[in-house]
């Protein structure tokens, strides 16, 4: 376990990981506060949550991969 903080894609990763995670929280906070004015916002939220959400979930993935969890098709032998 401690081999994988000295490796940088590892650290990179989880990095990009825990952004994506921040900015998905921040953003689904600020969709569920009640509105005060009408005005639309300026950036559309819903679009901003799917995409740093796969990206996240990509990471997580990739994650997963760096530390020996086999995800995708069995090999054929």
């Amino acid at each position: 376990m401690l081999d994988l903080f000295a490796n940088s894609e590892f650290v990179i990763t989880l990095a990009v990981f825990v952004v994506c995670a921040v900015i998905v929280g921040i953003v689904a906070w600020l969709e569920r506060r009640p509105r005060t004015r009408l005005t639309p916002r300026l950036i559309p939220t819903t679009p901003v949550i799917l995409i740093f959400g796969f990206i996240g979930l990509l990471a997580l993935v990739h994650l997963a991969n760096m530390y020996g969890i086999h995800t995708g098709r069995a090999p054929r032998y």
